[in-house]
């Protein structure tokens, strides 16, 4: 127990130190009278474009979700919206995997088959932003290897679930039964999800599709808030500035990913005022935003006045 907390005391350590790094950078890249200039000259028809992508990314993201879902149980897209918008709140509060995982909870069912429902559609995702990183911006070596790991999750989930399952019966066999025979159970819950998610080949050829779009309007909404503010960001230095904001999240753990998405973007776009400003209002209008709109759905769903 005392290793436990140990870890998890150096995580928020390293996260504090990761915000405090974040921050830093991009405060030294930044002219405050540049900033004002930029923030009064802004241009709000791009930035009204900006929030219209926004809004596809979310309904694109939900419907992908949803799609799979439909495979496993039978949930209404309200109800899906509603578990996916509070997410956005739950994951300024909680660490990223902790807030996707208890998201799930919300869309009712059993949660490891919706769990499952939930990773593949995030699995098609990070599939095909890596292969872009491959093509566009020329990530090579670890990110094959996760590539390849991804793609086999996908093509050979029976054989990874038996492997897994096999360690877990050799586990219980060595004394802890009762926690192997649980997580065995649940194993075999979110594996049955999985593969009943996948059977739909149509659904998964669309996830695909979706996963691409909701990259796509991402990177679009970096240079149309770029250009609200009178900076030129290409289409290529945009998809880098998405990939680092990712990488730099994950890396970082910190809650939303607060100053090290946008030191990323940052470090992809270039390095200016502009830049800085750019990266925190895509931040706000793709995910900030709805993290307020998200705590409403949260306290609704778990209040019972959201109905079904």
């Amino acid at each position: 127990m005392g290793e436990v907390s140990l870890a998890g005391w150096k995580r928020k350590v390293l996260s504090v130190l990761a915000l405090l790094i974040s921050l830093g950078y991009l405060y030294r890249h930044t002219d405050l009278e540049e900033l004002e200039l930029a923030m009064k000259t802004a241009s709000p028809e791009y930035l009204l474009l900006a929030f219209c992508l926004s809004l596809l990314t979310v309904l694109l993201s939900v419907l992908r979700w949803h799609i799979f879902l439909r495979e496993v149980q039978e949930t209404p897209f309200k109800k899906t919206l509603r578990a996916f918008l509070s997410g956005y709140y739950l994951m300024t509060i909680l660490p990223p995997s902790v807030g996707h995982a208890t998201k799930v909870k919300l869309v009712g069912g059993d949660y490891f088959k919706a769990l499952s429902a939930l990773a593949i559609g995030i699995t098609t995702e990070v599939v095909v932003l890596l292969s872009m990183a491959f093509v566009f911006v020329g990530f090579t070596k670890l990110g094959l290897v996760v590539l390849v790991l991804v793609l086999l999750s996908l093509i050979w989930e029976e054989g990874l679930y038996r492997v897994l399952d096999s360690l877990l019966a050799f586990w219980g066999n060595s004394g802890l039964k009762g926690l192997t025979t649980l997580l065995r159970s649940y194993l075999k819950r979110g594996y049955t999800g999985w593969k009943r998610a996948k059977e739909n080949r149509k659904a998964f050829f669309l996830s695909f599709l979706l996963s691409l779009a909701v990259i796509l309007l991402q990177v679009f909404g970096i240079v149309a808030v770029g250009r609200a503010f009178g900076l030129e960001v290409s289409l290529g230095r945009a998809l880098y500035g998405f990939i680092m904001s990712v990488l730099f999240a994950s890396l970082a753990g910190i809650p939303s990913g607060f100053g090290a998405n946008e030191m990323g973007i940052v470090v992809g776009i270039g390095a200016s005022t502009k830049a800085t400003l750019t990266a925190f209002t895509y931040k706000f209008i793709f995910q900030y935003v709805y993290s307020i709109v998200g705590a409403v759905a949260f306290y609704r769903s778990v209040g019972g006045g959201a109905g079904k």
